[in-house]
């Protein structure tokens, strides 16, 4: 029942997010032949150098590199975890804001359970768009004369999913501390946004978590190479922020 409720509360976040991410990979497939022929043209107008490698890249290694861009680098790192952050942050902290904690809590419901049922309630609206418009790009790429396989589609899905878990459960363990709603999401896209503006410096590139979803570690997938140490540590962070969300739950007297 709480799961079933945690969907209808997110739904319309969840369709805003899957609509973007439709229009994202719709216009990035079909834009793609106006760009194949004019990288040089294009490098010229880009003032950025992580950006301006993503053109190379594009004009060396073709669609995969600029699906990788569009779809996982773009449509996971900004759309996905935006609609992360929104919707970890009322996980736990929006029954206190509204003051509804004591109701939901009187149910013989444990409260691991109540954690788990919404956490993947969410999980599960941010991890479905990602692999629904991976399979629509995969679709339409032979309109433009392009192939993505399935299996390296799907692979680099996941390991960019990983990404966005990681991010709306860091929102959900900060949901867990904190009493005003919005609180926890303004902290972690706030620290996002800053890691995504690490990415676009050249001299603090190195130190953003974009570099995680960016081609370095998604290149190789198409090769057979999937980055299963990136991928365990985010795993492995998931894990963490899960057990820091449900600990900081149990203990909380509202």
């Amino acid at each position: 029942m709480i799961f079933r409720h945690w969907l209808r509360e997110q739904a319309h976040l969840a369709i805003g997010y899957a609509v973007l991410l439709v229009i994202n990979v719709g216009f990035a497939v079909t834009y793609w032949p106006d760009l194949r022929d004019n990288f040089p043209d294009l490098i010229k107008f880009i003032p950025l150098e992580p950006l301006q490698q993503f053109v190379r890249a594009w004009d060396e290694y073709g669609f995969w590199a600029y699906f990788s861009v569009q779809q996982f680098w773009k449509g996971a790192g900004v759309f996905a975890v935006a609609a992360a952050g929104l919707m970890g942050t009322g996980l736990v902290a929006r029954d206190v804001d509204n003051r509804t904690a004591e109701l939901l809590l009187s149910r013989p419901i444990s409260r691991g359970r109540v954690l788990f049922a919404r956490w993947s309630a969410g999980a599960l609206l941010l991890i479905v768009p990602l692999f629904a418009t991976t399979a629509l790009g995969v679709v339409l790429a032979p309109r433009v004369n392009e192939a993505v396989g399935w299996l390296p589609a799907l692979q680099a899905t996941a390991y960019a999913s990983l990404f966005v878990l990681c991010v709306y459960t860091l929102t959900a363990a900060l949901s867990a501390r904190f009493s005003h709603q919005m609180k926890a999401a303004i902290v972690v896209l706030g620290f996002m946004l800053l890691q995504f503006a690490f990415y676009l410096i050249k001299v603090l590139w190195d130190w953003s978590l974009y570099n995680l979803i960016d081609l370095d570690p998604l290149m190789p997938i198409a090769d057979g190479t999937f980055p299963w140490r990136n991928a365990m540590a985010m795993a492995g962070a998931c894990l963490v922020f899960y057990g820091a969300a449900w600990l900081q739950f149990e203990k909380r007297d509202f």
